[in-house]
């Protein structure tokens, strides 16, 4: 499936179907799906938000960019097993959400590869690895298909910290406390 889903993105086939949504909601969704993971394997998972927001984009599309983002998060966080996940307003209304572990970290001679199918920043894992390999190169390509910015910082010995922006529709400044998924 990831395979025929990137097929479709290169090729222009599978095009972004724009809805409004509270993307602060749905990462609170997908981060819920994990609960068995951090109940039982020891993982810990944060999300902080600065208020719940509202965006313009292919729901789907961006949950299936949030899940690879914390899929590999999870494949290469430390041995903390913490992974972080933020929601942060920018001033130039857009809204950024990145995805932090504290891992091994990146050299950055690799950096330019990551975005890459089947690229692998390290062939030798201590934990069983999630996914196919595609997972990167999904991401670039559906959020090169919503024309916005993203991108990685790593520091080899600190983790990696991956990250998106999307324009912001409407912002609730009344939202929910930042919450602790563990």
């Amino acid at each position: 499936n990831d395979l025929l889903d990137l097929s479709r993105l290169q090729a222009g086939m599978r095009l972004p179907e724009r809805e409004v949504f509270d993307l602060t909601e749905s990462v609170r969704a997908v981060l819920h799906r994990y609960d068995k993971l951090t109940g039982h394997d020891g993982y810990r998972i944060t999300f902080l938000a600065d208020c719940d927001v509202l965006v313009s984009a292919d729901r789907t599309m961006i949950l299936q960019v949030v899940y690879n983002l914390i899929n590999n998060a999870i494949n290469y966080c430390g041995d903390d097993k913490v992974i972080e996940v933020a929601q942060t307003l920018c001033e130039d209304g857009t809204v950024r959400l990145s995805v932090r572990d504290h891992g091994a970290g990146i050299d950055p001679e690799q950096l330019p590869y990551i975005w890459d199918r089947y690229y692998k920043v390290d062939k030798v894992h201590r934990r069983a690895m999630i996914g196919t390999g595609l997972g990167l190169s999904i991401v670039k390509q559906i959020l090169e298909a919503h024309h916005t910015t993203y991108g990685v910082e790593s520091k080899e010995g600190d983790g990696s910290t991956f990250w998106f922006e999307l324009p912001v529709e409407a912002a609730k400044t009344d939202a929910v406390p930042p919450e602790k998924l563990s």
